[in-house]
């Protein structure tokens, strides 16, 4: 049987319009304006930050204190960062939003095999949003790094979930948007993966076995390994 390790945020989940309602919301709740390119400015440090976090570099907790910190500093804002983090973070929990054909590409994924979510997100975030579209079920399971105590791309993140499945690593592909975590915790745990880039782009030095544009792409690309795997 096939079993799909699917990255969550901007692979079906849609992070960015969640952050984008999450962020204006914290900042009217303090009364500073938000205006449309402050999203961006947040967007870079909040990036940053996860790279810094996936290498091992800062904690979780930092990490979602620091953002406001950096981000807060560059307004020149004397606002507590923990506060607007914490009216964030809430916020956040609350509002999933599915990319667009997310819906229809998990139901035609599950329809070739078992389908398990593999994030790095914070699991009331993850969780929260998934039940907010009706999707806390859908799973055959859901792998957080902050509830297993590895994160991708560490090749223990991966092997938790196939040793506690149960599963063969040559059933498993990995289906993610980054190159750094998903794509690279991929190469480094030797399981065959897709990088879904709709915008494209350049691997580098990270190797996905299939690149895909769409969710249509995906899906061929899923049926080519499988055929592949089976030696058809």
């Amino acid at each position: 049987m096939a079993e799909f390790l699917l990255d969550a945020d901007e692979t079906v989940l849609d992070f960015v319009r969640s952050s984008k309602e999450s962020l204006a919301g914290a900042l009217q709740a303090f009364g500073l304006p938000y205006r449309e390119e402050m999203y961006g400015a947040y967007k870079r440090i909040n990036d940053e930050l996860w790279r810094a976090y996936e290498r091992g570099e800062v904690d979780k907790k930092r990490l979602m204190q620091e953002r406001f910190s950096r981000f807060l500093s560059l307004y020149g804002s004397g606002a507590d960062a923990a506060a607007v983090n914490a009216v964030y973070f809430d916020t956040l929990c609350k509002t999933g939003y599915l990319l667009e054909g997310a819906r229809e590409f998990l139901s035609a994924l599950k329809g070739r095999g078992r389908v398990f979510l593999v994030t790095n997100g914070t699991p009331a975030a993850q969780y929260g949003r998934l039940a907010s579209l009706g999707l806390e079920n859908f799973f055959d399971g859901v792998c957080i790094s902050d509830e297993i105590g590895y994160k991708k791309p560490d090749r223990r993140f991966f092997d938790h979930l196939i040793d506690g499945r149960g599963l063969r690593r040559e059933d498993c592909l990995v289906i993610g948007d980054s190159l750094t975590s998903d794509i690279a915790g991929a190469n480094n745990a030797g399981i065959a993966c897709i990088w879904y880039c709709p915008a494209g782009g350049d691997a580098g030095s990270v190797r996905p076995d299939f690149t895909a544009r769409s969710y249509e792409e995906v899906l061929m690309f899923a049926d080519a390994w499988e055929k592949g795997r089976k030696g058809a």
